[in-house]
């Protein structure tokens, strides 16, 4: 490797510290925390390294928030690869929730600057919470939900009120495990990724039945879980 190289690879291994250190500021200590001084006195360099890679406070905030969302892509897409593009798109679907809740649990650091701050989340978030773009689908969940109305799930009505729907109950959910609030129903992040399993097909069940003759069927775990192999295939209660 020569000298131009080498130094290259050295500014992308310092830009990398400096998102990283941003990250673990925000998420330990909150917006009023972060500093170009207290990143560069977690990194040991000057303030004014810093400002060689980020004008200001505000591009680094986008950048780990942009960091942050291209990780959670790529646990999306893995998720989606093993699943198989054969599989249904209500399994399909299910497999994005897992990715979420798996990405959340792997890196939360980046989960709560993504998710928690007051402004920057929301004008990345991919998931359309703010700043929406007209047309945008962020992971092609409205997609997939249209296609899973086309296989059956008769009851989703407006697909992206659908889609946000079940984005509330992956992220509630992730967001009350995270804080501590699920001590009683999951102990471990593999039983927390159990339990938000039966809270898809709860609400998958609701989608199956909501405006069909099935409708009057009794609730109840076996009903759900009936529900929820008819609408996923039983490979997806396993993830």
């Amino acid at each position: 490797m020569g000298i131009p190289e080498r130094r290259e690879r050295e500014k992308e291994h310092l830009r990398a510290s400096i998102i990283e250190a941003a990250r673990d500021l925000l998420s330990e200590q909150g917006l009023a925390a972060l500093s170009m001084r207290a990143i560069a006195e977690r990194i040991e360099y000057s303030p004014a390294t810093i400002y060689l890679y980020f004008k200001d406070k505000e591009a680094l905030i986008s950048e780990v928030v942009r960091a942050g969302f291209t990780q959670l892509e790529g646990y999306v897409g893995a998720e989606l690869e093993r699943v198989g593009e054969e599989a249904s798109a209500a399994d399909r679907y299910s497999a994005i929730g897992h990715a979420y809740g798996r990405f959340a649990l792997e890196n939360t650091a980046y989960f709560r600057v993504m998710f928690e701050l007051p402004s920057a989340a929301r004008v990345d978030c991919p998931a359309g919470g703010g700043q929406e773009q007209p047309g945008r689908d962020p992971f092609g969940v409205v997609t997939l939900l249209q296609r899973a109305e086309a296989e059956g799930m008769a009851g989703l009505g407006d697909v992206r009120k659908a889609a946000m729907i079940g984005w509330g109950l992956i992220h509630g959910l992730t967001s009350l495990y995270l804080s501590g609030h699920l001590g009683r129903f999951a102990t471990t992040g593999e039983e927390f990724l159990e339990f938000l399993e039966e809270a898809k097909h709860s609400l998958y069940w609701g989608w199956r039945t909501g405006r069909s003759e099935e409708s009057s069927v009794g609730g109840g775990p076996a009903a759900v879980a009936a529900g929820g192999e008819a609408v996923l295939g039983k490979g997806s209660r396993s993830r």
